[in-house]
């Protein structure tokens, strides 16, 4: 097995090891970026119970924590890598032990929460390794609160880039395909959004969960 696939593998599935070392120093080092932003554009409030998908080394946690350290909200993820969750929570042990973090392993596609339990839920190079789009995004949806929204952060220029070394061969990162899936799902005022910081550009697909079902 080549390094490139050995990565590409890592990238859908972390494990200990080599390999899943250094997928966990390049997650940390490219996604803080992201991550950050979808922590922002969540527009996250002090009360909040917020959902991460897919929190890799934890950087998505560590920003969301901010804006809910002064209230009684509390951050939430998981994760399907269990060596993602022994990391991550190593990372955020003192806000895990105030209680304001809550992170498992689990899997999108049966997510080990209550029906209606978050305000926001976002993601970060997340949806490419989901094996069916539609089935984990009405899990998403049923634990979702009625008027609740979900930000997806990616960088489409980082996409295409990652994409021709060979290191989402065993991801689906198609945008328009994941969009539909969620109109179909039945998310409302479904958009993408592109933002700049200096040269660096990234995009924001923002859903919403309808106030009351089959709300516009």
């Amino acid at each position: 097995m080549s390094p490139i696939d050995s990565i590409a593998r890592q990238l859908r599935l972390p494990t200990k090891g080599l390999f899943g070392l250094i997928t966990f120093h390049l997650l940390r080092r490219t996604n803080s970026g992201l991550e950050r932003v979808a922590a922002r554009l969540s527009a996250i409030e002090p009360h909040h119970n917020v959902l991460e998908l897919g929190f890799g080394p934890g950087a998505g946690i560590e920003h969301a924590l901010k804006y809910v350290k002064d209230g009684p909200g509390k951050i939430h993820g998981v994760d399907l890598s269990e060596y993602m969750l022994e990391k991550a929570s190593a990372q955020l042990q003192a806000p895990i032990q105030a209680g304001k973090v809550e992170l498992k392993h689990g899997n999108v596609m049966a997510l080990p929460y209550d029906a209606d339990s978050f305000h926001r839920v976002f993601h970060v190079n997340c949806y490419y390794f989901w094996p069916d789009l539609g089935d984990a995004l009405q899990e998403i949806y049923r634990v979702m609160k009625p008027g609740g929204m979900m930000v997806t952060a990616l960088s489409l220029k980082g996409l295409q880039q990652v994409q021709s070394k060979g290191l989402l061969k065993y991801g689906d990162p198609d945008y328009v395909k994941y969009m539909s899936a969620l109109e179909l799902s039945g998310f409302k005022d479904v958009r993408m959004e592109q933002f700049s910081k200096g040269t660096a550009t990234y995009e924001a697909i923002f859903a919403h969960r309808p106030d009351k079902p089959g709300a516009a």
